[in-house]
């Protein structure tokens, strides 16, 4: 099996099914369905779904999540099930002050999720990071608290810092002091943006993120100039996007369930323009998808080849966000399997 890698993977959006079932049942917490299929459907996002029908999606698991038993399991599970599809590094995301109603601390959070991620790494052998999300919808100091929380677990499992959220409603700009914080403590910065909003809302998050990766990116292309299927031209945020070598975490399944079909998705029109690509489910549960579907996407509607999943795979590598040692032997794993 081909070795991946995966950058842009959120934790409270892979959760399976019947473990959702499992430990709604222990909290007592009710469900629109106690079969494990009937879930994984009602999950599933919908073009035209409202903004607030989705997030309800990401509740209904977040209140399931907020136990030390089940923030571990449901880790450990993400990482054997991306090790499946053959991903040998991941960094699995979430916001760890949304599950801190069951009375945990937030460094209970972070341990359990940490030591779950490590035991899926040992039994898998997919090495498995953290990256800390703020929520654009919080207040900015919760972000900062994110940002803080993020900083003091560096070098036991996080190594970066992300905003998630509504991007339609609440810009980067007001978390700016968050992003700084996760900068001046060392660890990676991404932000979603491009993913419901358009180029400026990218533009806004170059500035107050400085990132060295977009999450999603998919309306770069309405700042680029496109004939016969091709980018001729970029415009002002796009240049900086690609100028800079920022890495764009494309998610074709995830961008099709708001809206975009995946064939017609930009993706090969961005990697024939020299845009830094990754492959990432996004959230695997909640858009039904995996990882090798995600790869299939990418073959059978825009047809890439191997020997662009080798440097897509290498471009991943040099854009993680782990330590140097780690990405050499990444390297050599993908460039010896592709």
């Amino acid at each position: 099996m081909n070795p991946k890698i995966v950058l842009h993977d959120h934790l409270d959006g892979g959760v399976r099914p019947a473990t959702v079932i499992d430990l709604a049942n222990e909290a007592g917490v009710g469900l629109p369905t106690d079969d494990a299929d009937e879930l994984a459907r009602w999950f599933t996002i919908v073009p035209g779904m409202s903004i607030e029908a989705a997030w309800q999606r990401f509740y209904l698991v977040i209140g399931v999540l907020q136990t030390e038993h089940g923030l571990h399991r449901v880790a450990r599970e993400a990482v054997e099930d991306l090790a499946a599809d053959g991903v040998i590094y991941a960094e699995s995301r979430f916001a760890p002050l949304g599950h801190l109603a069951g009375g945990l601390s937030a460094d209970e959070v972070m341990a359990a999720v940490i030591s779950g991620l490590a035991e899926g790494e040992r039994a898998t052998g997919c090495v498995a990071r953290t990256i800390v999300c703020g929520i654009r919808e919080d207040h900015p100091s919760q972000s900062v608290d994110a940002a803080e929380l993020a900083v003091a677990w560096k070098g036991r499992g996080v190594v970066g810092f992300d905003l998630a959220g509504n991007e339609f409603e609440f810009g980067a700009d007001s978390h700016a002091e968050a992003f700084a914080v996760a900068r001046s403590g060392g660890l990676g910065v991404t932000v979603h943006a491009g993913e419901m909003a358009g180029p400026e809302s990218i533009a806004t998050a170059l500035t107050a993120a400085h990132p060295s990766r977009i999450g999603h990116g998919l309306h770069l292309i309405d700042d680029c100039e496109v004939v016969d299927d091709r980018i001729a031209k970029l415009g002002r945020v796009a240049s900086k996007v690609h100028d800079a070598g920022l890495m764009l975490e494309v998610c074709v399944t995830s961008n099709s369930c708001l809206g975009t079909p995946v064939v017609d998705h930009p993706v090969r029109m961005y990697r024939d323009a020299g845009f830094a690509l990754s492959v990432n489910p996004d959230d695997r549960a909640i858009t039904t998808t995996t990882v090798a579907n995600e790869y299939e996407l990418w073959r059978s509607c825009h047809g890439f080849t191997n020997s662009e999943f080798r440097d897509v795979n290498l471009q991943a590598v040099e854009a993680a966000f782990c330590d140097e040692v780690t990405k050499a032997r990444l390297r050599g794993v993908v460039e010896a399997g592709w």
